[in-house]
């Protein structure tokens, strides 16, 4: 059996789809007793972020102002959880430290 014309279109308008959905890029940042900020060159031409913590704890704030302490300002982010950023300005405002005496890690995502 032989494909129509408008079925290979459609077939490569479904993988052209499905590789658009897939395209992101990925970043790795190590936290630790300063305030880090996402890296701005990684996600500029994207709206929405996902953050995980991999090997600490973290806290962070999304205000632009207020630097996350360890002692207790911000928000706490658990081992294994992830935050959602579904725009560039909280991704520009997004701040994090490490919120015990051992360094994080986390995983970004941006699409």
């Amino acid at each position: 059996m032989r494909l129509k014309k408008w079925e290979y279109g459609i077939i490569g308008l479904l993988l052209l789809s499905l590789f658009g959905i897939a395209y992101a890029i990925d970043e790795s940042i190590t936290v630790s007793y300063t305030a880090k900020t996402l890296t701005a060159a990684d996600y500029t031409q994207f709206q929405h972020a996902l953050i995980r913590t991999e090997t600490n704890s973290i806290r962070f704030t999304l205000d632009g102002i207020t630097t996350p302490t360890s002692a207790g300002v911000g928000m706490k982010l658990e081992i294994g959880e992830s935050l959602y950023l579904p725009n560039q300005d909280l991704m520009t405002k997004f701040k994090a430290v490490r919120s015990s005496a051992t360094d994080a890690s986390l995983k970004c995502a941006y699409w």
